[in-house]
């Protein structure tokens, strides 16, 4: 792929901050075959070869590497491959997308994107769980492996392998973007102490990582125009904001549109974590219909029907009159989306304090949320984790 010069990028009134490019989505998912040029708010003089910050940097092993466990933890004492180097104005989007040194970048600013949004929601910077071990986070851009994790001082990205064809999470922004939120999770509630057989623990940090990932997601611009475009405005429709972690354009792993209950689910932690971040993605798509009926944008009846009990032609009706309001006022529409991403965005960060990681339960943790919420978006949230069975109704 060629990518062109902009030369109004390097003019006097140029944002503070580093250039980069990122995939919101992977780049086999259709409309998102070319990245996004970002700023990430680090400046170029705090960047160095690798690429790497005070907080991160990458190790690229040059020969096959097992993946991290119990028996091993960094830092990668094994060969690596050359530390990718910025270009002469010292931003990084003059690497090639399509190139290998290209995995590292993307890790990188997908690391450094992510912390940036959710440093911004807590209101501070994020410290480390490692950090008296490790002053800074080890990203593995790839490994020969169908898993990513984040542990100890490390993530870690292999790739998935649907038919023979190698995809690489370090592509995959979502994958990333799920991993970095157990790390900030982890950095903000600390590690339990020990976890009783009924613990929650490890059920809400799937849920709270998935969180982070579809919250992140909407921080691309291009990304949010996309999404309302094929939507039409009806975030109810199957669309890239409720997959995560695609694996391939059919095939995803989790479904934020979701329609489980605690009573159904199993104690597998990410089955468990399901009707969590369906509440979630249920309280964003209700303030989101809030705002555009306030606005004038859509049916007042909205907002006293249960959306999950729509009849066929009653849905249709709803999504052709979102559609029409859609194509004559989108911008409504996107500054109704960002508000519902930050307000719920801002209240699971700031719940994260006052949960004791050592007796976790996902009700408490669904009470700290709502707790943290203002207004409306408490009350949103509070209906739907009832509804989830996750709290007891009033």
């Amino acid at each position: 792929m060629r990518l062109l010069r902009d030369d109004s990028l390097d003019s006097g009134n140029a944002r503070v901050g580093t250039r980069f490019w990122i995939y919101p989505q992977p780049p086999f998912i259709p409309g998102y075959e070319q990245p996004d040029r970002v700023w990430l708010s680090i400046q170029r003089d705090e960047i160095g070869d690798g690429p790497s910050d005070l907080s991160m940097y990458v190790a690229d092993p040059l020969y096959q590497k097992q993946p991290y466990g119990f028996a091993s933890l960094p830092p990668f004492g094994g060969a690596r491959r050359a530390p990718i180097r910025p270009g002469p104005d010292r931003h990084f989007d003059n690497i090639d997308p399509t190139s290998r040194p290209f995995l590292a970048v993307h890790a990188y600013a997908c690391v450094r994107f992510v912390l940036d949004i959710w440093q911004s929601y807590l209101g501070r910077r994020v410290r480390w769980f490692f950090g008296q071990t490790y002053p800074r986070l080890e990203i593995i851009p790839f490994v020969d492996w169908d898993n990513a994790q984040a542990g100890y001082g490390f993530l870690e990205l292999g790739c998935s392998d649907i038919d023979g064809v190698i995809r690489p999470y370090a592509l995959n922004f979502d994958t990333i973007a799920h991993e970095v939120g157990h790390l900030v999770m982890l950095s903000e509630t600390g590690i339990p102490a020990a976890t009783s057989a009924d613990s929650d623990f490890f059920s809400f940090s799937e849920a709270f990582s998935d969180c982070v990932s579809l919250i992140s997601f909407l921080h691309f611009d291009s990304a949010i125009d996309r999404l309302l475009r094929r939507t039409r405005g009806n975030l109810l429709l199957y669309n890239e904001l409720n997959r995560f972690a695609e694996t391939s354009p059919e095939t995803q792993i989790r479904l934020a549109t979701n329609f489980r209950r605690m009573s159904a689910v199993t104690r597998e932690v990410h089955d468990r974590a399901l009707p969590f971040v369906g509440a979630i993605f249920d309280t964003v798509v209700a303030l989101y219909h809030r705002d555009l009926v306030a606005k004038g944008c859509a049916d007042s009846r909205l907002l006293d029907l249960d959306l999950r009990k729509l009849a066929s032609d009653e849905f249709d009706t709803f999504r052709q009159a979102t559609a029409d309001a859609f194509n004559t006022r989108p911008l409504y529409f996107k500054q109704a989306l960002i508000a519902a991403r930050d307000a719920v965005g801002t209240a699971l960060a700031a719940s994260l304090k006052a949960l004791d990681p050592s007796r976790l339960r996902i009700d408490q943790a669904a009470r700290a949320v709502i707790a943290a919420a203002d207004g409306a978006t408490a009350d949103m949230l509070e209906e739907n984790f009832a509804w989830r069975e996750i709290i007891g109704t009033r």
